[in-house]
C-alpha cells in the first residue's frame, strides 16, 4: 500500500481539508502525511478531490461562512427549474424564482457577534444605571399591585 492511499480516501481528504481550514499550511500537511510538499502539489494536480481539500485556508473559509451567514440572515431569492410532463408526454421546463426568507437565528448570531454592545444577552456593568432605573419602576408596580 502506498503512503498516499489513505490520504486519497474520503476519511483522509476530510482530515486534510479540516487541517487546512484550521490554518495548517500545505507544507505542514505534507509533513503530517509523510511526503514532501512537492509530492503533495503533484498529487493535488492529478487528483481533483485532493486539490479541493487543500483549496481553502482558515481566512478564506471564515470569509465564505461569514458571507453565507449574512445571506441567510438577510434572505435571498433562488431560481429553480421545474420539470412538468404534459399529457402528450413532452417535458416542459420552467424556471421558478423562490424567496428564502430572512432567518432570525442567523441574524441573531450575526448581531451578537458583530454588535455585542447592543445585542448581548447579559447586561454589562455599564448597564447598572439602567438596572437601578428598572428596579425602581418594578418597585413602583409592585407597590401599586399591593394596594
Amino acid at each position: 500500500m502506498a503512503k498516499t492511499d489513505f490520504w486519497l480516501t474520503r476519511s483522509g481528504l476530510l482530515l486534510i481539508a479540516s487541517w487546512r481550514r484550521s490554518g495548517v499550511s500545505v507544507s505542514k500537511i505534507a509533513e503530517k502525511i509523510g511526503i514532501s510538499a512537492k509530492r503533495l502539489e503533484r498529487l493535488a494536480k492529478e487528483n481533483r478531490m485532493l486539490s479541493e481539500a487543500l483549496m481553502y485556508d482558515r481566512e478564506q473559509t471564515d470569509a465564505m461562512v461569514e458571507e453565507a451567514l449574512l445571506k441567510k440572515a438577510l434572505g435571498f431569492f433562488v431560481s429553480e427549474e421545474k420539470h412538468v410532463v404534459k399529457a402528450n408526454g413532452q417535458e416542459e421546463v420552467t424556471t421558478v424564482s423562490k424567496e428564502v426568507p430572512p432567518d432570525v437565528s442567523a441574524a441573531t448570531v450575526w448581531l451578537k457577534n458583530r454588535c455585542p454592545d447592543k445585542w448581548r444577552d447579559k447586561p454589562s456593568e455599564n448597564d447598572s444605571e439602567l438596572m437601578k432605573h428598572l428596579e425602581k419602576i418594578m418597585g413602583g408596580i409592585d407597590a401599586e399591585a399591593d394596594r
